[in-house]
């Protein structure tokens, strides 16, 4: 086994995150052809979805925007490792992860029991909606509306080379684990990269922004520079010297800025500007950016 191998093994291990809902939408096959021979198209030229829900229900809309806001911080709290839906997700991090988790999960869970209470009411004002094209089949029923939403984490090591045991030649052997540390090295890289690149957005954003002394910007500009430094102490899964380096002038020079000093002196939101440039810059020798 590698130092590289032995280190994410014991740093991180792989989280997977499976979200469901129901989409409160439904594809009509018979609207739809009636507006393509109406139209003079051929039947497969244009389809119509239906909105189930009337556009007003702000329990539906409460509950998917939880979710959505569920996943965009899930991978905001791991970095990329494969295809698979599979995350890193370090050990520095795993507490403060599943802690949350935890809460937004039952966050979640009031929010589902609010709209399947509203649920039987919501389908009544769909159907004085749709009228004609209200269909009852389209709609699960009241049962078995909770079941389309849910949220399901699970947890698994890091795979390593001698995890193999299996009845094979030794040279298969040697080429699985070999394959297998292959991929880790991959993964590893790819991981950093997430974290490098990260950086290196949110850095641009402030320097492309504050750069023009026109241009208006949201207290965000600086807040997702400040999250992000948090968040970077717990993804170095290599303890790279040169990400902590650069977090921490990142954390210094930009993120403890306060977004209305910028907005109230010009120099301050220059040098800051400047600040970030020169940071772009020094990032270069770690970080490309893709094309």
């Amino acid at each position: 086994m590698t130092t590289t191998d032995t280190a994410i093994h014991t740093r991180a291990l792989l989280v997977w995150l499976q979200i469901s809902s129901w989409s409160a939408r439904k594809y009509d096959k018979s609207v739809s052809n009636k507006v393509n021979r109406d139209a003079g198209a051929v039947d497969d030229a244009g389809r119509y979805n239906k909105y189930l829900l009337p556009g007003d229900a702000p329990s539906y809309k409460h509950l998917v925007t939880l979710l959505s806001s569920l996943r965009a911080w899930h991978y905001n709290e791991t970095l990329a490792w494969s295809d698979e839906g599979n995350r890193l997700l370090t050990t520095a991090n795993f507490t403060n992860y599943a802690d949350t988790l935890r809460h937004k999960i039952a966050e979640i869970d009031r929010a589902v029991d609010v709209f399947v209470a509203d649920y039987p009411t919501l389908r009544t004002l769909a159907a004085n909606k749709l009228q004609g094209l209200y269909k009852p089949e389209d709609y699960p029923d009241v049962d078995d509306i909770r079941q389309k939403f849910g949220v399901r984490v699970s947890y698994n090591p890091v795979p390593i080379a001698e995890d193999i045991r299996v009845n094979l030649a030794a040279d298969q052997i040697a080429m699985i684990e070999a394959s297998i540390n292959d991929n880790n090295r991959s993964a590893v890289d790819t991981a950093m990269a997430d974290c490098w690149q990260r950086l290196h957005n949110v850095v641009a954003a402030v320097a492309g922004k504050l750069a023009d002394p026109t241009a208006i910007f949201r207290d965000s500009l600086i807040g997702n520079a400040s999250e992000l430094c948090d968040v970077l102490k717990r993804l170095n899964v290599t303890d790279d010297p040169d990400l902590e380096s650069m977090r921490a002038t990142v954390q210094s020079q930009i993120a403890s800025c306060l977004p209305q000093d910028l907005r109230d002196s010009k120099r301050t939101r220059q040098d800051t500007a400047d600040k970030a440039k020169a940071i772009l810059d020094s990032m270069a020798a770690f970080y490309t950016p893709a094309a």
